[in-house]
């Protein structure tokens, strides 16, 4: 059954809304890396929408979702989260479950991981859907997987998040009490810039360990150690 009703002749958005729509879900998606200011993001994508919205925001969600299906991609997460923000978020109008519904759907074929979509709309996904969201290659056996022995002392690197100076870095090393721990080094906090080693994840063999930090992981990041990565199970998302 489809989410959609059909909408009213809509004249109460510019025509350039599709693409206001999809300058919001970048932003929303990822605000650092779209370079979008978030002044320009309320003044010029949201705020000329409130006053639709909020007057009558069941017919607002059916002609947003109206004006966004045919564009598609960003364009329909935007819509989504305009509604939810202008709307409200408890609108129960099945225009706003249709867009949703579409806008995880371009990231679930885009290869996007669950990490990157909040629990709400994970779950509202569950809900509606029997497949599983994304199916990644299975981790190797343990006869299978070609790991070097950890040499004693040895804190060997594994992966690093980014290629930025300051991107955290992975290593394993030999745990305290017997097994295996991964190790991070990052920045203290944001205000204090000083780097440090944290630890993060601890197994008794390093299989074990591996395949939680690639479950952790879930796609490559910018460098990941030979041995570690059959244990990342997806592939870079296409976005």
């Amino acid at each position: 059954m489809s989410f959609f009703r059909r909408p009213s002749s809509s004249t109460d958005f510019p025509p350039d809304v599709a693409s206001r729509m999809e300058q919001f879900g970048r932003f929303e998606f990822d605000p650092t890396g779209s370079g979008i200011d978030a002044s320009y993001v309320w003044n010029e994508l949201q705020a000329p929408f409130l006053a639709f919205a909020q007057s009558d925001p069941d017919r607002f969600a059916e002609e947003l979702a109206e004006a966004v299906l045919p564009a598609g991609g960003f364009a329909l997460f935007g819509a989504s989260r305009t509604i939810w923000s202008l709307a409200g978020s408890d609108c129960r109008s099945p225009s706003y479950d249709g867009v949703r519904m579409a806008a995880l759907e371009f990231f679930r074929s885009n290869g996007i991981t669950t990490s990157r979509i909040s629990p709400d709309d994970y779950r509202f996904w569950r809900e509606h859907r029997d497949e599983p969201w994304l199916v990644g290659r299975p981790r190797p056996a343990p006869d299978e997987a070609v790991i070097t022995p950890l040499a004693l002392g040895e804190v060997r690197p594994l992966a690093r998040i980014t290629a930025e100076a300051e991107s955290n870095i992975i290593y394993v090393q030999s745990g305290p009490d017997g097994g295996y721990q991964a190790v991070v080094e990052a920045r203290h906090s944001d205000t204090d810039p000083t780097r440090g080693h944290f630890d993060w994840l601890r197994a008794a063999t390093l299989h074990s360990l591996y395949a939680q930090i690639g479950e952790a992981f879930q796609v490559p990041v910018h460098w990941v150690a030979d041995e570690l990565e059959p244990y990342i199970p997806l592939p870079p998302a296409d976005l």
